[in-house]
């Protein structure tokens, strides 16, 4: 082949390639033009924006156009945030990037007037960029510096850049800002390098990192350095996990000096489809409020996912200097999975909490120091405040003693009433005026397990399982909106008073009486094993059928730990097994006192008072058990075959269950001339 042939075949191919290189940067302008004008043509309830007088004007290699631009809140009642965009693009294709972009915005519409009247009319943010092959819009920006001048005031805030970049799903903007500084009115502001730095992989889930950080403050009153706030949003599987963090390296105001501050907030394992309905309800609807009857059915739905899948909160870094102290601490809230998605909320058995707090030195003064050593909640040792405490299963233990967790088992407890009429009521009975809840029950007996094994063997009272409360039935009156503390000092009393209030159908005095045995304090704990090991067998004894020696395990259990509940209503169980009623009755009129909430305590000492002879007393007793009851339809279902099966053996208690049967279901509600006057 001639040199002259090769130079031609070479400059063909340099041709073709110049053409190709030529016709696809062309072909990029009109890409870019398409996707503009579908922008523009989008509905602004999926973008957000209303694009509005689109002028583009393209060119083989370069383009440039304008367009109007109006944030959309659709929840807003003002005038829209609007802006007036001009561009350029050079879509020659380079090996960096196939689009260029310079650009600028200026404010438009009523916030421009306003806007000039503070910074005057040359307000315009302005920036450069690309479009990335992979599609992604990467720009830098700036501002010039802002100042205002008024009625003696002054604010200046020192020209200021970033970055932004956003693609299919990401976000990432940066922006920093050396100084801003306000004077006027005697006073003095002024921030040092702020920066603010967002960086979402998924800006619709939330995931990726967030920072604020200021170098410095300073007002006429005080100064503080080196604060920075960040959060970071990991996806993980089906969950999210949420870090924030607060730093401070030093303040001083007030007299008072810090140093060193650090503080860190996590939420972990939160349902992530949850987060997205939730989240995409939240801006379709305008934070809820205006929800169509799907879209009310799914934020319940979401929600109530979201609490049954469980999830956890917590502080688990409290560092600092105070004065010439220091601090430290942790704190973790849980609320841990439901046994079953489809069940009621039952924070009462799902939560849990520990915490410890640790102050040293002279972070406290002397006398908030005394006050919270007279409050109970710190120790002292070597100079140094100590608390701690720990909520697990109704047991609240601070400092290592053992408390009564029944107030907080009871606010958990109405908090799930709460919640479960609100995510079982239909979107109009939302916002009715609230019914009077029911008492706070118990949604979780402690050691169910070997109690239901009681029940399925010799006819025990079937244990409260997490289930919503059936509504009331006819002859069960509304609780009343306050009821006056009951005049008893033992349990014994306050049975009386119960009982009394049920003979007149009083659910609010019931619940009285409740609070105040709660009042009347507990016996200490004991050895815990050995009576759980005592318990196990006494339970074996009755599936033996022998509740003589049931009754004699149980009795050895409770005086190894006289608080386990289950087993002082195990022995009252087996005592009414046994024959000795008026036993039972005194056996389980003090179980009482561990929980007066307890179905499961109830019903037996029920059936004890109607085999004692004390009719009008047991069913008055059963009518307690009921209000008290975790699933009433249960409940119903066990009285009627109780009625039916103790017919030909025990008619007391045959009677006692048909006769309250009625009573609940049915509103024939028996005489008790007896309890009339209590």
């Amino acid at each position: 082949m001639t040199s002259n042939k090769k130079k031609a075949l070479a400059a063909g191919g340099v041709g073709i390639v110049l053409a190709g290189w030529l016709g696809a940067s062309i072909h990029a302008g009109s890409v870019a033009e398409r996707e503009l004008r579908a922008f523009a043509a989008r509905p602004s309830s999926e973008t957000g924006v209303r694009v509005r007088n689109l002028q583009h004007s393209g060119g083989l290699f370069a383009s440039k156009g304008s367009f109007g631009l109006e944030i959309v809140d659709q929840c807003g009642d003002g005038p829209p945030a609007a802006l007036e965009l001009e561009y350029s693009l050079a879509h020659l294709i380079l090996p960096t990037s196939p689009i260029r972009v310079e650009w600028s915005a200026r404010p438009s519409g009523e916030i421009a007037a306003a806007l000039a009247e503070v910074f005057g009319p040359s307000l315009k943010l302005e920036g450069k960029g690309d479009v990335s092959f992979g599609g992604e819009f990467r720009s830098a920006m700036a501002l010039p510096e802002l100042a205002v001048d008024a009625d003696g005031s002054k604010l200046t805030i020192a020209p200021s850049s970033g970055r932004l970049a956003f693609g299919k799903t990401a976000l990432a903007v940066s922006w920093g800002i050396e100084r801003v500084l306000a004077r006027g009115n005697g006073e003095a502001f002024e921030l040092g390098r702020v920066a603010l730095d967002l960086d979402l992989k998924n800006r619709y889930l939330g995931t990726g990192t967030t920072s604020l950080s200021i170098d410095k403050i300073a007002t006429s009153h005080g100064s503080a350095e080196g604060f920075r706030h960040a959060t970071e949003v990991v996806e993980e599987g089906d969950r999210l996990h949420t870090r924030v963090t607060e730093n401070l390296r030093a303040a001083a105001f007030g007299g008072e000096t810090v140093k060193d501050l650090s503080l860190e907030v996590a939420i972990r394992d939160v349902d992530k489809q949850s987060v997205e309905t939730l989240s995409r309800l939240a801006g379709d609807t305008c934070g809820f409020q205006n929800m169509t009857v799907d879209e009310d059915q799914s934020f319940r739905k979401a929600l109530r996912t979201l609490l049954v899948q469980g999830f956890s909160v917590g502080v688990p870094k409290l560092a600092g200097t105070v004065g010439n102290g220091s601090l430290e601490g942790r704190l973790t809230l849980e609320a841990r999975k439901a046994a079953s998605p489809k069940g009621p909320i039952a924070l009462a058995s799902m939560f849990r909490s520990t915490g410890e707090l640790i102050v040293r030195g002279q972070a406290l003064a002397a006398d908030k120091k005394q006050q919270a050593l007279a409050l109970g909640f710190t120790q002292e040792k070597d100079g140094s405040l100590k608390g701690s405490f720990e909520y697990v299963d109704g047991i609240l233990r601070t400092n290592g003693r053992v408390f009564d967790g029944s107030m907080v088992l009871a606010g958990l407890t109405n908090a799930d009433q709460a919640i479960n009429a609100f995510l079982d009521g239909s979107r109009l009975a939302r916002h009715a005026p609230a019914p009077v809840p029911r008492p706070p029950r118990p949604l979780r007996e402690e050691a169910e397990g070997p109690e239901e094994a009681a029940a399925q063997v010799a006819g025990a009272v079937p244990p409260v399982t997490p289930a919503p409360a059936a509504p009331a039935a006819p002859a069960a009156a509304a609780p009343a909106p306050a009821a006056s503390t009951p005049d008893c000092d033992s349990t014994r009393q306050c049975l009386g008073h119960a009982l009394g209030a049920a003979a007149r159908e009083d659910a609010g005095g019931v619940f009285a009486v409740a609070a105040r045995i709660d009042e009347l304090g507990k016996p200490a704990l004991g050895n815990r094993a050995i009576a759980r090991k005592l318990n196990t067998e006494g339970l074996e004894a009755l599936k033996a059928d022998d509740p003589a020696r049931a009754a004699e395990l149980f009795r050895k259990g409770l005086a190894e730990n006289p608080r386990d509940v289950e087993i002082a209503g195990n022995l009252g169980f087996a005592l009414v097994k046994a024959g000795k009623a008026e036993e039972a009755v005194g056996v389980l009129t003090a179980a009482l006192a561990l929980d007066p909430r307890r179905s499961s305590t109830w019903t037996p000492l029920a059936e004890a008072l109607a085999l004692a002879g004390r009719k009008d007393e047991s069913q008055a007793a059963l009518w307690v058990a009921y209000q008290w009851s975790g699933n009433r339809e249960k409940s119903l279902a066990f009285y009627s075959d109780r009625a039916e099966k103790e017919k030909a053996v025990r008619p007391a208690i045959s009677e006692l269950y048909a006769s309250v049967l009625g009573w609940v279901t049915d509103g024939r509600r028996p005489r008790l001339a007896s309890l009339m006057a209590g």
